[in-house]
């Protein structure tokens, strides 16, 4: 079991996208993530580094072949 757990802000920053998304990917159950219980603004919540390999593997597209 991993013992690095990210914080959404920084699944934020090395996805590149706001962190308004990163809970939206977690709503629809897109992004696996560990909840914690309830923060004050957003519900705490923590990632595995190896569940976020695991995300950008799955959305990773291979290139087309070449055409002539």
């Amino acid at each position: 079991m991993s013992d690095q757990f990210l914080h959404a802000r920084e699944v934020a920053t090395l996805l590149n996208i706001k962190i308004s998304t990163v809970y939206a990917l977690c709503r629809r159950g897109e992004l696996v993530h560990i909840r914690l219980g309830e923060g004050r603004r957003r519900p705490l919540i923590r990632f595995r580094r190896e569940d976020l390999d695991q995300f950008l593997q799955d959305r990773t597209i291979g290139a087309l072949p070449a055409t002539k």
